[in-house]
């Protein structure tokens, strides 16, 4: 829900900040009053456009965002005439313009998204194939010391009345040991691949 809120907060900001104060300048009784359709038709409108493009180029087609621009015309309503029927074609046309607005930063910006989520993925991929590699030979070289321990203990003559103790415990297992020589081998990997 956090990654919601935070991906529609700038745009939530912008949204909100012209349906609520553009209209202002256009009540009745003001010097503007009589240019308020170019408030309802055209800047509120592209509002609703652009910052639906905006989104959509860099998150995706969310149709819920599209219902921004209503729920902020909602307030807006408030003191522009309340519920009459030309309010709520309006409330309409914005919920229509948001739609057109994902679609058009979809058409227009999608396919850089999608290379660039591509990349990421294919970046992702390597690392977890990388990693496997060295999970991998780093399992091989555990079992090669392993093997190597049992060699030594054959080779000597083992008292079979005392416990024979092993070299390393789970509990006495070195795990920065471990990642350094595994960041080191995937360092030498990278290395090696450039």
């Amino acid at each position: 829900m956090n990654g919601i809120i935070k991906r529609y907060l700038p745009y939530a900001i912008i949204i909100f900040a012209v349906f609520l104060l553009v209209p202002l300048l256009f009540l009745p009784g003001t010097p503007l009053a009589k240019y308020s359709p170019v408030a309802f038709y055209f800047i509120l409108l592209t509002t609703a456009v652009v910052t639906s493009a905006a989104y959509c180029a860099k998150h995706g087609i969310d149709f819920l965002f599209t219902l921004m621009a209503p729920i902020a015309f909602l307030f807006t309503m408030i003191y522009s005439g309340g519920f009459r029927a030309t309010n709520l074609i309006l409330l309409f046309v914005y919920l229509v313009a948001g739609i057109f607005g994902q679609f058009l930063g979809d058409l227009a910006f999608g396919d850089d998204r999608r290379k660039k989520e591509k990349q990421d993925q294919a970046e992702q991929e390597k690392l977890m194939l990388r990693a496997k590699r060295r999970d991998e030979r780093e399992r091989k070289r555990m079992e090669s010391e392993a093997e190597g321990e049992e060699h030594i203990a054959e080779r000597y003559d083992v008292d079979y009345d005392e416990e024979p103790s092993s070299t390393m415990n789970d509990d006495d297992f070195d795990y920065d040991k471990y990642m350094a020589d595994i960041d080191k081998m995937l360092d030498e990997d990278s290395e090696s691949e450039i």
